[in-house]
């Protein structure tokens, strides 16, 4: 692991709202979205291509050959490859308008986890729901006004998340064959840190790494929940990490727009291998 990372921008582009960066390992790309814009945005073979849902976007998942599943504020979507039209698999119903869905990814497995977010902070809080592989949806006991941090442990035993206003990362067992999850255990109380937790992956040894929001950093944390390093990012609001590249050793950082500068992509080359996103394989 270098002891000291370099990030340069990745691409020439400013964002509001930059999140989610994940390798496509079936094409060679990198992918992420814009949230607040409703984009969902590729860099292949060096080239950026978009995609545009009209509504706010938190997240995606691989799936198939070349789809993906995406959780837009009005539900999750299948899309079944980059210019197919988008088919409703579970609409989000909520009666406050500033619910949305957040972070998320696919689980081992096959399935898509992905939590919402309240941004009033009126009414009910955020909350995990997870696509079944039958694409039934199910609540998880997972809540906060912000639901954030979602990785897995290399083996799929592990679900971790991040409450983002408590600073708080959480840890439940994970069945990755039935879905079924264990009680929600602390495993790192960063409130005594820069920033606040956001999104996050984890390396092929168990290590998670979180962007710290407003706090111009990411810490890596190790399988045990002590904090090994924290990361300058030069970015004012960093809003997600993800591995990725032919070695799958790059370390990509997103970000959100601050009071002097906008969102954008940042990457470390060869920084340590990080872990392949699992393929969705719920039945459509």
């Amino acid at each position: 692991m270098q002891p000291n990372i370099q990030f340069e921008k990745f691409v020439d582009l400013d964002f509001d709202l930059a999140e989610c960066p994940r390798w496509d390992w079936r094409n060679d790309s990198w992918m992420w979205v814009n949230i607040c814009d409703g984009e969902l945005w590729r860099n292949k073979n060096g080239e950026n291509e978009k995609l545009e849902f009209g509504e706010p976007i938190g997240c995606f998942a691989l799936y198939g050959e070349q789809g993906f599943i995406v959780a837009l504020k009005s539900g999750m979507y299948l899309v079944d490859g980059w210019s197919s039209e988008k088919t409703s698999l579970a609409p989000l119903v909520s009666e406050y308008p500033r619910m949305r869905y957040n972070d998320g990814r696919g689980a081992p497995g096959g399935r898509f986890v992905a939590g919402t977010r309240n941004g009033a902070k009126v009414g009910d809080q955020g909350q995990f729901h997870q696509l079944n592989l039958d694409g039934s949806i199910e609540a998880l006991p997972m809540f906060a006004w912000t639901c954030n941090g979602l990785a897995f442990s290399p083996d799929g035993q592990w679900l971790y998340w991040a409450d983002t206003g408590s600073s708080k990362v959480y840890k439940h067992s994970y069945n990755p064959q039935t879905g079924e999850y264990g009680e929600q255990e602390l495993h790192c109380d960063l409130e005594g840190y820069a920033g606040r937790p956001d999104g996050a992956s984890v390396d092929v040894n168990g290590h998670y790494w979180v962007a710290m929001y407003a706090g111009q950093s990411v810490v890596q944390i190790s399988p045990q929940g002590e904090v090994m390093q924290v990361i300058s990012v030069e970015s004012e609001n960093p809003t997600m990490v993800g591995f990725g590249g032919e070695t799958m050793s790059d370390l990509m950082v997103t970000s959100a727009a601050g009071k002097d500068e906008k969102g954008q992509l940042l990457i470390a080359k060869g920084v340590v291998e990080g872990l392949k996103e699992s393929l969705v394989t719920i039945a459509i």
